[in-house]
């Protein structure tokens, strides 16, 4: 089995899936730009093609519609490489809409077309306005997109195009089972529909949690230490979480915050934490690639919390024991966190309400060792690289014996 994947660039957790489609007898080849696409966030990490054990093409990008990136040249790389299956997630699958030469390409390659959906932004065909309404989205500096009559007319246009798209697509692959909920509304079936889940790579992550259980921990005990880890963008709300751990410590005078990461909001946040007088209790780690340095900051912490968007950063937290605090994230959470079992969820952007749960896990410490070991057994039995390949690779099956 032939797959050909089209990104902007490949972060380190795709390359850890691909890697593994590989060692599972999949043929991966992969289209991505000369340089980091702009389609993909500040200061995400993208790796280079010298840790692959899969081929990478790379094909110079073209602005396309609504302003997007595509490549032209792929209709002659599926000429070439006559993939089995096809798969392209947003803006690149315009392209499909856009240029018949594509199409053609595939039809005659029998090439099989998957979509790859990031779905917690999608809405539901036909509710637009509803959606909106209830979910406004921003950007990562916090500002509202969902205004104006522009706003609202390419969004229309967008929700036809992938209508279009989804119409003659032979299945879609998504990281949340929200996928199944919204993706079945554009005219494709719900069998169709494969929901994979997301991991980063768990081997490594279990390997140096084994490892690093035979050291001593990075930083002296502190059963009130929580940690949080990403870019340091607004819309990781980091500056809620700020608020929340001030009013944690007029209960909690020793607690600790770990915040790794690096961004445009690192001084704001220094800043904010002088202001709230917690500055001594909040430790900035910068930004950190290593992960055994990031597994020992796991070790020394006791909760994990995830104020804003996010999502793979609970796969990790989980892989080291911790239970989870969030909120509304990339829909991956639903898949990750159990109220009450291995976490908690709070009403989004309320500090009190994210303190409270904070401070009723410092509170109990037999809850927290539960609710990490629940974390752990998530991990372990149904959300990890292995099973992820698996679900992709039973999903490609499924769709070329169609």
């Amino acid at each position: 089995m032939k797959v050909l994947y089209v990104f902007g660039g490949i972060p380190p957790y795709a390359n850890a899936l691909l890697n593994k489609l590989a060692d599972k007898g999949v043929e991966v080849v992969v289209v991505v730009p000369p340089k980091k696409s702009t389609m993909i966030g500040k200061g995400v990490r993208v790796i280079g093609r010298e840790v692959a054990n899969y081929r990478v093409i790379t094909s110079e990008e073209r602005k396309s519609l609504l302003g997007k990136t595509g490549f032209r040249e792929l209709p002659s790389i599926i000429y070439r490489e006559k993939p089995d299956i096809f798969v392209v997630g947003w803006p690149f699958f315009l392209q499909y809409f856009t240029q018949p030469e594509l199409r053609k390409a595939l039809k005659e390659t029998k090439s099989k077309f998957v979509m790859r959906e990031i779905p917690f932004q999608v809405p539901p065909y036909g509710k637009l306005s509803s959606f909106y309404k209830e979910n406004p989205v921003y950007d990562e500096d916090m500002n509202l997109l969902n205004k104006g009559l522009f706003f609202h007319i390419r969004q229309k246009l967008v929700a036809e195009i992938r209508k279009y798209c989804y119409s003659h697509a032979d299945g879609a692959v998504v990281y949340s089972s929200v996928g199944k909920e919204i993706l079945p509304t554009y005219n494709l079936s719900e069998k169709s529909v494969f929901v994979t889940y997301n991991s980063n790579n768990s081997e490594e992550l279990l390997r140096i949690r084994q490892e690093l259980s035979k050291e001593q921990p990075l930083l002296p005990q502190n059963d009130h230490r929580m940690i949080h880890i990403g870019r340091l963008v607004k819309w990781k709300r980091v500056d809620l979480l700020m608020d929340a751990f001030s009013k944690v410590l007029s209960h909690f005078p020793g607690a600790e915050l770990v915040i790794v990461g690096d961004g445009p909001e690192m001084e704001n946040l220094k800043k904010q934490a002088r202001d709230l007088k917690i500055g001594s209790r909040v430790i900035f780690t910068g930004e950190i690639y290593d992960n055994l340095l990031i597994g020992r900051y796991f070790l020394a912490s006791s909760v994990y919390v995830l104020a804003g968007m996010g999502g793979l950063s609970i796969n990790d937290a989980m892989t080291f024991s911790l239970p989870v605090i969030c909120s509304v994230c990339d829909g991956t959470e639903r898949d990750l966190v159990y109220e009450g079992s291995n976490g908690f969820f709070f009403r989004e952007n309320d500090a009190v309400d994210l303190s409270e749960k904070i401070i009723a896990l410092f509170n109990d410490p037999g809850l927290r060792k539960k609710m990490g070991e629940h974390s752990f057994e998530i991990i372990k039995n149904k959300v990890n690289l292995d099973t992820v390949s698996d679900r992709y690779v039973n999903a490609y099956k499924t769709i070329l014996s169609n």
